[in-house]
């Protein structure tokens, strides 16, 4: 009697025992997340890796140019080749290549809306491959992993599980801590541990280890698109495409000229050809990083309406989150860090739901 009374009620560590039924929730939480969102991580996992490398995955996978590498024609004559491919549609857009061996890219518009794109030749402006995203794989991963190809809502969804990813971190590494003390010791997988606890041992000290860089490429990645995003444009009719102008190849190679004065050095990366005819000129600026551009916006009718911004000058919020994003912002060898953050994030998103699949399998059998 005596001895039932001095045991108490309530857990001696109520504190813990508290802490114990939040982290059963948080847990709870987690799994469901990870559950749905998974499928999703995987596709920005794979899409991701490859747009790391896209220069170097592009000189083998990509077809290239057949000409010499000295030999090369004027953006009027790829814009021409493009435009000539078929009825209706209007290139909108024109990279010269990144690689001495790799053709120029370009995005076309037709009068229905649709896009698609075609690769030409920059030795003599012949049309080396055309066709829709599919026919190109990068381009592929590139709108799959900024929008699900799927345009405004593609880019929302993009959004949310970029946001669940970053919770999923958050969420995981909430539940492991150990405290400051133990951490280092609660990292490490016992030779001993039974077969079937490997796995989620695994998976726990992976995400523990990975937790804050996932944390930051899923933050910036969601900031990235965010001012991209027009959530008006979700439940309104798209507006009918906006005609285009009828570009002559002097308006273009005038316009070209004209850009090439401001930044008499500068590499050029890509032209964005607009309805109202005038043209944004982007050259490469690698002082700044492999992403960084110099921009020229520039009206060949209207000359003294030329507007130069180096990339110093730019203060739109990609600059500052796409290099932290791809890990460009410690240099060359950062996108190696974000392509084992992305190899985490395979293991973690194939993992989690296996351990599920067998919890709950081991259940029914046990019913």
């Amino acid at each position: 009697m005596n001895r039932q009374l001095r045991t108490p009620f309530f857990p001696t560590n109520g504190v813990a025992s508290i802490r114990d039924m939040a982290s059963k929730k948080v847990l709870s939480f987690h799994r469901w997340i990870a559950l749905v969102f998974a499928p999703f991580l995987l596709l920005q996992a794979l899409t991701g890796s490859a747009l790391l490398f896209r220069s170097e995955l592009g000189a083998v996978i990509e077809p290239g140019r057949s000409t010499p590498q000295g030999e090369t024609v004027s953006v009027s004559a790829l814009y021409a080749a493009a435009r000539d491919i078929r009825p209706g549609v209007t290139p909108t857009r024109i990279f010269l290549p990144g690689h001495p061996d790799s053709a120029a890219f370009a995005h076309l518009s037709s009068s229905d809306g649709t896009t698609s794109y075609a690769m030409i030749d920059p030795g003599n402006a012949a049309v080396i491959a055309e066709g829709g995203v599919w026919r190109f794989p990068l381009q592929a991963a590139l709108n799959l992993h900024y929008q699900l190809n799927a345009g405004q809502a593609g880019m929302l969804l993009v959004c949310i599980y970029g946001t669940a990813l970053a919770i999923l971190a958050l969420t995981g590494l909430w539940h492991w801590w150990p405290g400051r003390n133990r951490a280092l010791k609660s990292l490490k997988i016992p030779a001993r541990t039974p077969q079937r606890l490997k796995l989620q041992m695994w998976h726990r000290s992976t995400g523990a280890i990975t937790a804050i860089g996932l944390i930051v490429v899923a933050v910036t990645g969601v900031l990235t698109a965010v001012p991209g995003l027009a959530i008006s444009s979700l439940w309104t009719a798209a507006p009918a495409p906006a005609a285009s102008y009828p570009y002559s190849a002097e308006r273009i190679d005038t316009g070209i000229a004209m850009a090439q004065a401001e930044f008499p050095q500068g590499q050029l990366r890509d032209i964005r050809f607009r309805p109202d005819g005038s043209l944004a000129v982007n050259f490469r600026a690698p002082r700044d990083g492999p992403w960084a551009v110099d921009t020229v916006t520039v009206d060949p009718a209207a000359p003294d309406a030329i507007s130069a911004m180096p990339t110093e000058a730019n203060d739109a919020l990609w600059t500052v989150t796409y290099p932290l994003h791809t890990g460009t912002i410690i240099g060359p060898l950062g996108r190696y860090l974000i392509l084992a953050l992305a190899a985490a994030l395979l293991f973690l998103a194939i993992s989690g739901p296996l351990q599920w699949w067998r919890a709950r399998t081991n259940r029914k059998s046990r019913a």
